[in-house]
Order: structure tokens, then sequence, then C-alpha cells
């Protein structure tokens, strides 16, 4: 054999070499995608949780029912409470939506999306949210508005008081 065929399959073998390094790194990559959804599910379940547990302590669930009621008879202390509650579940609805493609772990990004515009629309079905939400916006201090407006329109979240 001669220098030059010895060459030639030296450069084959490297070539093949190059190949499986890069199918390796193919299945590793969707491995770390995949332990990627799976955490994220995990984290998205343990934050709901969490508030759900919040949410089952007296203190709370009493200022949840009476805020539900109406906003605007809450006292200064509780007015602040349920706006740090509201603000918190619009940004767990609005991380979710955003992240609805990458996180969905088979679920499809549109179930999740419907999932939250439905937590919305269930959130905004009591006139204390609704009455809250509009007085965020009056101050300015309710992030991502134009991104819930578009998941369950206006009508949904600044209904009329009365």
């Amino acid at each position: 054999m001669s220098i030059v065929e010895i060459g030639a399959l030296a450069q084959l073998v490297g070539a093949i070499a190059i190949l499986l390094s890069l199918a390796f790194v193919v299945i590793e990559l969707r491995k770390n995608v995949r332990q990627n959804n799976i955490s994220n599910s995990i984290l998205r379940e343990t934050e709901r949780s969490q508030l759900y547990y919040v949410r089952m302590e007296e203190g709370l669930a009493k200022l949840l029912a009476k805020a539900y009621r109406s906003y605007h008879e809450l006292k200064d202390f509780e007015k602040i409470q349920f706006e740090s509650y509201m603000l918190q579940r619009m940004d767990i609805f609005a991380r979710t939506h955003r992240t609805a493609e990458d996180a969905t772990y088979k679920l499809g990004a549109d179930y999740v999306r419907n999932r939250v515009k439905l937590h919305i629309e269930y959130l905004f079905s009591n006139q204390g949210a609704c009455e809250c939400y509009q007085d965020l916006l009056v101050r300015d201090v309710m992030p991502n508005h134009e991104l819930f407006r578009r998941i369950v329109g206006e009508d949904v979240l600044v209904r009329p008081v009365g």
C-alpha cells in the first residue's frame, strides 16, 4: 500500500469518526432537550402547587373571597396584598404562555395556551379581579397587558364596574 492510499484511508476513517461524533452530539442534545422539558414542566407544576397551597391559608382565602367580590371595598393593606397576588398570577400566565412552545412536553403548545386562556377567564369572572386590573392599568404597573389582551380580549380583562 502506498502513502497516497494510506492517506486516503486515513481521510476516510477521519470522516467516519467525525460523522459518528456528530451523531453522538445530536443524540445527547435530544436527551438534553427532553430533560429540559421535563424540568420545565415540573417547575411549572411546583409553582402552581405553591400558589394553591398559599391560597389554602385562611388569611389569603378570606382576602381572595373579599377581593373577588369588590376590589374597591378592600382596605389599603388588603389592596396591596391582592395586587401582589394578581401580579404574581399574571406573571405565571405570561411565562406559561410565552414558553408553551418549549416547555409543554408532549401536551402541545395550543393545549397549554388554551389552559392559560381558561385560567385568565376564570380569574376575571370575579368583579374584584377586573377592578384590580383596571386600577393597575390606570397606574401603569400591569406588565404584559398587550399579551393578555391578545390571549383573552379586552372585554374579559376590563369589564364595566357595577
